[in-house]
């Protein structure tokens, strides 16, 4: 089990200057401490008591993470902590305070590992999914000019420009106006103008901006409370060399075998049937096989999909039935998995 511990002790309760995340090889859904760091004594995939057994679901009744005996987890309430890589990349961004840049292909877990990080810290979390639209300071605020228009053919402009503008992910994150720390998302960022990477080299350096309507004053971020920036990328387009200098980088791996059935055992709970979810997750591998570009192929949530379908309609892999099943939930005319005509 990866332990990073060159400054954090992940057993130590508080709200440390950093805090390091323990790699967990069946899950991570320990309850946060006040420090947000899991604590020692808890072996992977327990709840904290007696170790959990190795066909045991992890966690325990009454968890809210953990799943009953009448439903599964939701899905931004379990995010399987396997890879050690992707658990030194994250304890290195919060230790060395740069941004996470994540590559990986689509389904691989880019975009849920923010939440989760949040969830395990006990931070707060705030999120922007980019657009070809997305401005740079839409990360920061956003100027609402038509309801100033609205207000001006009124006769009621408020002369306070304050009124105009909400604050963005970071602007939120930077003030922690709740007195914890946040863990902030910008998902596909290769899908901006490639302008927009650059243009938060200042924000996130220095952890502070001019305040839009009054630049004289600035919205700072406490060291001691400054956030956890998460960035996604489906590489779709180069990012700036100046940009990805600055970020701490890791590249999720499409999931294994194993990846798949550990993340059924976590959403599954006790309506978990091993046999079963490794036939489903055979049959994601072997799909993936079969497309020009294995790594586009079905995801870890379209696993879970076609999992939970096939359980609960009683549609066992290899049947008539499971061939409707799995062109619906897994291939999807995907490329080179299109239905023969």
């Amino acid at each position: 089990m990866l332990r990073y511990e060159k400054e954090f002790d992940p057993a130590v309760t508080g709200t440390p200057a950093g805090a390091a995340l323990a790699a967990a090889p069946s899950d991570s859904r320990a309850a946060p401490s006040d420090g947000g760091t899991m604590p020692r004594d808890r072996a992977p995939g327990s709840s904290g008591g007696t170790p959990a057994g190795p066909g045991d679901p992890p966690g325990k009744p009454g968890d809210p993470a953990v799943p009953s005996e009448e439903g599964y987890a939701a899905d931004d309430a379990v995010y399987v902590f396997d890879d050690e890589k992707a658990v030194l990349a994250v304890n290195v961004a919060l230790t060395i305070g740069r941004p996470l840049l994540l590559f990986g292909p689509p389904g691989s877990g880019k975009s849920t590992l923010a939440p989760n990080v949040a969830r395990l810290l006990g931070w707060e979390y705030y999120a922007h999914v980019v657009t070809a639209r997305t401005e740079p300071e839409d990360l920061l605020w956003r100027f609402d000019a038509l309801r100033r228009l609205n207000d001006a053919q009124a006769h009621q402009l408020d002369d306070n420009s304050e009124k105009y503008y909400t604050k963005g992910p970071l602007w939120r994150a930077f003030a922690a106006s709740t007195g914890r720390r946040a863990v902030v998302l910008i998902d596909e960022i290769d899908k901006a103008d490639p302008d927009l990477p650059n243009s938060l080299l200042g924000p996130l350096g220095s952890l502070s901006f001019p305040v839009p309507w009054n630049e004289r004053e600035t919205v700072t971020a406490q060291r001691d409370l400054a956030p956890f920036v998460v960035i996604t990328t489906n590489n779709e387009r180069e990012l700036p060399g100046p940009f990805i200098r600055r970020c701490v980088v890791h590249e999720l791996a499409p999931p294994t075998r194993d990846h798949l059935l550990l993340v059924a055992s976590s959403h599954l709970g006790a309506a978990y049937d091993q046999e079963w979810a490794g036939r489903v997750a055979d049959h994601i591998l072997a799909v993936r096989e079969l497309m020009p570009d294995p790594a586009t192929g079905p995801s870890t949530a379209e696993f879970l999909d076609a999992l939970k379908a096939s359980q609960q309609l009683g549609i066992a892999p290899g049947t008539t039935a499971w061939d409707e099943l799995e062109s619906i939930t897994l291939r999807k005319r995907r490329p080179g998995l299109e239905p023969a005509p």
